[in-house]
C-alpha cells in the first residue's frame, strides 16, 4: 500500500496533513487491526467447528492454549514480532514505486525469513537442542522459535531474556525505520541498500 501511494503521488498528499511518524504509525497499527479481525473471525468459525463437531478435541485445543499462559506468550511474541516486520516492511515500500524495486531490498530478508521456517520442526521435535536454543535468542528469530519452545516450559530466565531482546530489538527497529520512512517517503534517488543505509544514518 505504502508502494502505491508513492507512485500515485498519495503519500506526498498525506505528508503535507500528517507526519511521516504518524502515517507509518496509522499504516502498521491499521493492518495489525485488520488482520486481528480477520484472525479473530476465523478463529471464532474454527472454535465453534470444533465444539460442535469434535468436542475431545477442542478440550485438548483449549488445554494446550491456556497451558502456562500459552496465550499471553503468543500474544507477546506476536506483538513483537509483527513491529519489527511491519516497521521494516512499511519503511522498504517507502523507498519503492513498483514491486520489482522492492525485490531488491525484500530478497536478504526473505532469505532471513527462511531460517526459522526451516529450524521450526526442529524447535517443536527437539526444543531443547543447542541451535535451537542459540537461534532463539537472535530478535528476528525469536517470536518463532520461543512459541515453539514454550509447550516444553524452557527455562523462564530464556523466555523472559528474548523477550526483552526481542522487544529492545523491536524499540530500535521503529526508530531506524521511522528514519528510513520520513527519508524514502520523498526520495526519488536509486535504492539500494546503500541509499537505504544512508537515509538511516542521516535521519532526513
Amino acid at each position: 500500500s505504502v508502494m502505491e501511494e508513492k507512485s500515485n503521488k498519495i503519500l506526498e498528499v498525506l505528508l503535507s496533513s500528517a507526519s511521516a511518524t504518524e502515517i507509518l504509525t496509522g499504516k502498521v497499527l491499521g493492518v495489525a487491526m485488520l488482520t486481528l479481525t480477520v484472525l479473530a473471525g476465523w478463529g471464532l468459525i474454527g472454535a465453534a467447528g470444533l465444539l460442535n463437531f469434535a468436542p475431545a478435541q477442542a478440550a485438548d485445543v483449549g488445554e494446550v492454549l491456556l497451558h502456562g499462559g500459552m496465550l499471553g506468550y503468543f500474544a507477546a511474541f506476536m506483538v513483537g514480532g509483527y513491529l519489527m516486520y511491519a516497521v521494516l516492511f512499511a519503511a522498504i515500500g517507502a523507498f519503492c514505486e513498483t514491486p520489482r524495486d522492492a525485490q531488491t531490498l525484500m530478497g536478504p530478508i526473505m532469505m532471513v525469513l527462511v531460517i526459522p521456517m526451516l529450524t521450526m520442526q526442529m524447535a517443536l521435535m527437539t526444543p531443547d537442542a543447542p541451535v535451537v536454543r542459540i537461534l532463539s535468542w537472535i530478535p528476528f528469530f525469536t517470536p518463532f522459535l520461543m512459541i515453539a519452545r514454550m509447550p516444553s516450559d524452557p527455562p523462564m530466565i530464556e523466555v523472559i531474556g528474548a523477550m526483552a531482546g526481542m522487544f529492545a530489538f523491536a524499540v530500535v527497529m521503529v526508530l531506524i525505520a521511522g528514519r528510513a520512512f520520513r527519508a524514502g517517503a520523498l526520495s526519488d534517488v536509486k535504492l539500494s541498500w546503500k541509499t537505504f543505509a544512508g537515509a538511516v544514518r542521516r535521519g532526513e
